[in-house]
């Protein structure tokens, strides 16, 4: 056999081979594959992990309403992302206030900054969204999120 044959029976036997492994597998998806038993429990153990339940009357349930101020204004932590670029001011919209209201905000670095506490409806512990204006006057990496201590005035 000459070079040319050589390569076309070689190009020829890859081609069936990548047509050969993209069709189906005999048996597959049909009625005569075994199937594995699966069991379900409706009632797992008391060693499974569940999460925990947001407001009620728990110990252990997060809080559903923007905390009080402490007597130095602090109303708690939040993680914040960057909010709608397009919206102008200095603002931060979080589940901590329930009304807009003066206010400031520290970061992790010991920036801080005076701007407009939103309410975002969500809950306390729910992250936080920061304008584009905070962010840069407070030195924030604008992809990142930030740890920011939340004061009202």
């Amino acid at each position: 056999m000459n070079t040319i044959n050589r390569t076309y029976a070689l190009l020829a036997g890859v081609s069936l081979l990548i047509s050969a492994c993209s069709l189906p597998f005999a048996g597959r998806g049909g009625d005569d594959m075994p199937r594995p038993d699966i069991a379900v429990d409706d009632a797992p153990g008391d060693d499974v992990t569940r999460p925990l339940a947001r407001g009620g009357d728990g110990d252990d349930a997060l809080p559903t309403q923007a905390p009080e101020p402490a007597s130095d204004g602090f109303l708690g932590e939040t993680l914040a992302g960057l909010g709608a670029p397009g919206e102008a001011g200095v603002w931060l919209s979080t589940g901590l206030v329930t009304e807009p209201r003066q206010g400031r905000v520290e970061s992790e670095s010991g920036s801080s900054l005076r701007l407009e506490l939103r309410p975002s409806g969500g809950l306390p512990s729910a992250g936080s969204q920061i304008s584009l204006s905070a962010m840069q006057s407070l030195g924030l990496s604008l992809g990142s999120l930030a740890t920011l201590r939340v004061y009202v005035e």
